[in-house]
């Protein structure tokens, strides 16, 4: 898991999805160093130009980390970044790129290891599925 290979980028709303991670700090829970965080004020700002510029840039997958779904603390309509995601997802596919290097996770506010957890998977599910020789 420690690899430096699978390099993730989170974009961390700042409310639940930013709690989560300073939780799982907090109690000592590690993740790969290569998970970088990016706080966004809510994941509905988060569009598929962000998202693509994050591949373009290196990562090998881009997580959207944000409140429940009818947890949002700015109440705007949690459809909003599952069309997006839906859109970039489709976007990848065009792209040649697998769909499951995207993930939308929604945890309730300081769930650190359901973080952790979530992360790690991810990034086994994205090294499996990568050549060797892309990495």
């Amino acid at each position: 898991m420690n690899k430096p290979g699978a390099s993730i980028v989170v974009f961390a709303c700042n409310w639940d999805g930013l709690s989560c991670i300073e939780v799982a700090a907090q109690k000592g829970l590690s993740y790969p160093a290569s998970v970088k965080i990016v706080r966004v004020s809510c994941l509905s700002r988060v569009h598929s130009g962000l998202i693509l510029k994050a591949f373009e840039l290196g990562a090998n997958g881009v997580m959207l980390l944000g409140c429940s779904r009818s947890g949002c603390h700015f109440e705007i309509e949690s459809g909003l970044i599952e069309q997006e995601y839906e859109k970039t997802r489709n976007i990848l596919g065009l792209l040649g790129l697998r769909e499951k290097k995207l993930a939308l996770i929604r945890l309730p506010g300081g769930d650190g290891p359901g973080f952790v957890k979530q992360v790690n998977d991810f990034i086994a599910g994205i090294e499996q599925t990568e050549p060797a020789a892309a990495q």
